[in-house]
This record gives structure tokens, sequence and C-alpha cells, in this order.
């Protein structure tokens, strides 16, 4: 029976981690949050070493592929598509990405309500590597949430995924 990986294509710093909490919640999947690693590094030696971030990252990823379990991977995919495409096929795991497909106009408002300066900056650039991701892999996605379903996010969701878990599990 195949595992199914639950990710994200959106920008960085853009709200997954609540979608990721309320799901893991409901449907008991664990997650593999990079930024939570990131973190401890920085909590463990007062200050940041990417090696390290690294090393831990990929040390956890194949842990958690070798359990063979379907998991929710707290990232977006926009950048590492390719890589983590191939590392989960050939380890038997179906991939379903939600798409977070906010206008501009909307990301620019939830950056500034975050206070999330650094992002405004690079507002442009987060939002037209998105719309090339969705140009190129647009047939990998399997669901959308945009600025009209957003409110709505957390059940949309839910139920998407919880249907494609029983898909699979019927194979």
């Amino acid at each position: 029976m195949e595992k199914i990986v639950i990710t994200y294509a959106w920008a960085t710093w853009c709200w997954k981690s609540p979608i990721t909490n309320y799901m893991s919640t409901k449907l008991w999947l664990p997650t593999f949050n990079t930024d939570a690693i990131r973190s401890e590094i920085c909590e463990d030696s007062l200050k940041f070493n990417e090696d390290e971030a690294q090393r831990r990252i990929r040390e956890r990823y194949i842990s958690i592929i070798e359990k063979w379990v379907s998991f929710i991977f707290d990232a977006s995919v926009d950048r590492k598509r390719p890589i983590l495409k191939e590392v989960l096929r050939e380890n038997w795991y179906k991939i379903f990405i939600i798409s977070i497909d906010l206008d501009k106009e909307t990301l620019q408002k939830f950056y500034e309500s975050k206070w999330y300066n650094e992002s405004m900056k690079m507002i442009d650039k987060i939002y037209e590597d998105h719309q090339k991701f969705l140009k190129e892999y647009s047939s990998d996605i399997n669901l959308h949430i945009n600025e009209n379903n957003y409110k709505k996010r957390l059940e949309i969701v839910y139920e998407a995924v919880y249907h494609r878990i029983e898909e699979i599990e019927k194979c």
C-alpha cells in the first residue's frame, strides 16, 4: 500500500503551519518541519549554522521516509519540487500538494498584518517564483486555496486530504 505526503506550494513564511497543525490533529499525521529544525539549531548553539541544519534536515527526512508512514511536510516545494518528487516516488509515496494562490495584494496585506518586513522587500520575487512554479507544475497540484476560499481553508484542506487518504488506502 502506498503512503501519502502532504505538502505546500507557496511563498515562505505564509501560513502553512496552521493548516499543518489542524490536519495533523484531525488525521493523526506526523509533521516534518524544516523551520522547527532551524530554530532548534539556533536554540542549541545561540547562532545559526546552515551546514548543521542541512545535516539534521537530511537525517530526519530519511528517518521518516524509512519508517514509511504518511506525513505532512510543512514546507513549500516551490523551490524543491524536482528533488522531493524523485525521493518520494522512489519510496512509493503519493504526493498531495496544496497550493496557496493568493494575489499579490492579499499577500501584501498578510505580510503587513504579521509585520513580515523582510518578506515585503522580496514580495515581487516571491510572487513571480510561485507563478513560475504554477506554470511548470500545475498538473501536480491537488488543491488550490485562494483569497476567495482562504477563510475556509482548514475544512477544505481537511476534507480533500481525508478523501485522498481513503482512496489510497482502498488500493
